[in-house]
């Protein structure tokens, strides 16, 4: 029974991984600029959902919308206010990283000194506790793995079945032959900004609505997981971002059941870092990525 209960908790951990996952790489697979700084975008859009829910009062939902539309634009202020200029001067991707580090650390700081040291929870409307099978659900449980597989489900639909979606998924695979085809490379990256940063605001409600807290520096370990989960399924795969997220998060949560609880977070990337030294290009990839910042 211990078994079955830590694998629905791994399920959904794994759903806000998977997100997380998806997110980190339609900008990573994209741009090839390492964006850190989404982990700030991350953090900020926990303490908007605060803002909008707690001091202005609005509906949940009413303001994880807002906050998507908030944290789409602050992706693309990003590429525009700092990627964009770095590159236009030069810059090496190793510069790159470090503004987009020093960017996060900055954000995080201002978001400490704001709202201070203290994590915020969120009051949310979620069904009742659930036991179905001698498995205990919270609310937060029960829901969190049918929106996040949902979210996916439709960003796929978008990314394979519009023309924008389309677009975006020619820039990962040839960007040159893009251009030459009269798309401009530019406004894609700005598109795939938006679209990666959208997503980061349906994971932290997840998050939220769990009961979990939000607090300065969660955005931190937000980042280090939608990276490791982008190398796990696949640099040139964003579907299989999601998948390697969803299994992070069930290799987790079931590690629990065979070592103590200290151990978890080391056999889970023990274990990633395994596969990739069998595989480089990640369960799905097929090819790996070229470094640099074009």
């Amino acid at each position: 029974m211990l078994f079955l209960q830590l694998l629905a908790n791994g399920l959904f951990v794994g759903s806000i991984y998977a997100l997380l996952g998806l997110s980190f790489a339609t900008i990573f697979a994209s741009t090839k600029i390492w964006h850190f700084a989404h982990g700030a975008v991350y953090t900020m859009g926990g303490y908007l959902l605060l803002v909008l829910t707690g001091w202005l009062g609005l509906p949940f939902v009413l303001a994880v919308a807002l906050d998507v539309v908030i944290c789409a634009g602050l992706g693309a202020v990003f590429l525009g206010g700092l990627y964009g200029p770095l590159q236009r001067r030069g810059a090496t991707p190793l510069v790159m990283v470090m503004a987009s580090l020093g960017v996060m650390i900055v954000i995080d700081n201002l978001l400490l000194l704001g709202f201070g040291p203290s994590g915020f929870s969120i009051d949310v409307a979620v069904p009742p506790p659930l036991i179905v099978g001698g498995i205990f659900l919270t609310g937060g449980q029960a829901i969190t793995p049918l929106i996040a597989m949902a979210t996916v489900a439709l960003y796929l639909l978008f990314l394979f079945r519009t023309v924008w979606g389309q677009q975006l998924r020619a820039q990962i695979d040839n960007e040159e032959l893009l251009q030459l085809n009269g798309v401009d490379a530019a406004r894609v990256k700005f598109l795939a900004f938006a679209c990666g940063s959208a997503l980061l605001p349906i994971a932290t409600a997840l998050y939220v609505a769990s009961g979990s807290g939000i607090a300065p520096g969660v955005g931190v370990s937000a980042v280090l997981i939608g990276a490791m989960a982008m190398f796990l399924g696949g640099v040139d795969s964003i579907a299989g971002s999601a998948v390697a997220g969803l299994l992070l998060g069930v290799v987790e949560s079931l590690s629990a059941f065979f070592f103590p609880t200290e151990w978890q977070t080391a056999v889970t990337y023990s274990l990633a870092l395994a596969v990739l030294m069998l595989r480089p290009t990640g369960l799905f990839g097929n090819a790996l990525a070229r470094t640099g910042t074009s």
